[in-house]
């Protein structure tokens, strides 16, 4: 360019733009290489264009290497479906960035844990659509939690056997006294008719006490009921759709660590419904866990778990948990709420029992039908605050 003829002043600011751009670039290039993060690029077709030190000795591929490859191919392969939603979704402007915790295939075979983050910078009239990713090793806090994990689960399972062991124990010295009784009045009884001049008067005392007896075991079980109905009584007016994001708050380590994509269509301005917030709590976390389970395993379709809540007429609330899952075989779906009937091969079968009890002492039902191709579909209602009652509700 002849800048003979330009003027002065306008030499001067294209050189300090030069220089201003050449200084930026560089601090640039010094974050790149020096960043303790890792740092990659890529383009709209998903493929690497760079990739920093830090993320190169991370995952044992030269920025050369990388090149050839997208970050799908580095992924674990139950994994990439959902790598592969979440940046459709960032490449057609659904979103503006996404974060997941996933696992990466390194050059030599070894599976390391990553936390990354993902963003788009969007083009202009000059340059095409790049895609920055900042990527965080978590492999060792992974392995202590994953540690920390199969320590709690097995003392929670001990835990729980220990506790059925002792309720069973103590379910059966209740109810096999007042059983036993029975069982003596009625030989008595018999004997007594049995005479050859009966004696109804003493007859008549064992019936007398069989009856006695037997209103002694109906209360004992109606007592186990009640345990497990949980009633506090401590109710609030409550707002379903606030209440599925806080448990969604609570759960989200686990969604990510088992890469569950969550998509919700939580409705507004729906009736409140007066609940134990700790007890519906317990009974979404406990249908978010069953999803989550019966998804672990599935590799040939995205992991998805679709919260849902909407008016029921006439006045109250639905919640949906819908996942893609294995399913329940149909022998199974009638029988499911059941206690001690699980589908789990270390199941106790009590979670979808107890889950069924909260909803009904909440005057409302919960059922199960199968996912339109795949999975289950939970649906939960509870009527409206206006309109709850004591009452057990039926489907």
């Amino acid at each position: 360019m002849d800048t003979s003829r330009q003027p002065v002043g306008q030499i001067r600011r294209r050189k300090r733009s030069n220089a201003a751009f050449r200084v930026n670039e560089e601090r640039w290039r010094q974050l790149f290489e020096n960043s303790i993060v890792g740092i990659t690029l890529f383009d709209s077709d998903f493929h690497f264009i760079d990739a920093s030190p830090t993320f190169q000795k991370m995952v044992g591929y030269t920025s050369e290497e990388l090149r050839r490859f997208t970050p799908l191919d580095i992924s674990v392969e139950d994994e990439r479906e959902i790598n592969r939603t979440l940046f459709l979704e960032l490449q057609q402007g659904r979103r503006q960035n996404y974060q997941i915790v996933k696992r990466l295939q390194r050059k030599d075979g070894e599976v390391i844990w990553a936390r990354i983050y993902t963003f788009a910078v969007h083009a202009t009239d000059f340059t095409p659509d790049m895609y920055f990713g900042l990527v965080i090793d978590i492999t060792e806090s992974k392995n202590a939690e994953q540690a920390l994990l199969i320590a709690q689960s097995e003392l929670t399972r001990m835990s729980q056997l220990t506790t059925v062991g002792a309720m069973a124990a103590s379910i059966a010295h209740e109810i096999n006294q007042p059983l036993a009784a029975i069982v003596t009045q009625g030989q008595a009884g018999m004997r007594w008719l049995s005479r050859a001049t009966p004696d109804l008067k003493e007859a008549a005392d064992s019936l007398r006490r069989i009856v006695e007896n037997a209103d002694r075991v109906s209360t004992i079980i109606n007592g186990i009921r009640a345990m497990f109905k949980t009633d506090s009584g401590a109710k609030t007016d409550l707002e379903i759709s606030e209440l599925v994001l806080e448990v969604l708050s609570f759960a989200d380590d686990e969604l990510q660590r088992c890469g569950i994509l969550v998509q919700t269509d939580l409705a507004e301005n729906l009736p409140s419904v007066q609940a134990d917030r700790v007890q519906l709590q317990q009974v979404m976390l406990n249908l978010i866990s069953n999803a989550v389970e019966a998804m672990r395993f599935v590799s040939d379709r995205p992991r998805l778990l679709t919260i849902k809540s909407e008016f029921h007429a006439p006045d109250g609330v639905l919640v949906t948990f819908k996942d893609t899952g294995s399913g329940i075989a149909a022998q199974d779906v009638d029988r499911i709420f059941a206690p001690f009937v699980t589908t789990k091969s270390n199941g106790m079968g009590m979670g979808l029992a107890i889950c069924r009890s909260i909803v009904e002492a909440h005057g409302g039902r919960i059922w199960v039908t199968p996912g339109e191709l795949h999975g289950s579909a939970f649906h939960a209602f509870l009527p409206s605050a206006s309109q709850a009652s004591p009452s057990t509700a039926t489907k």
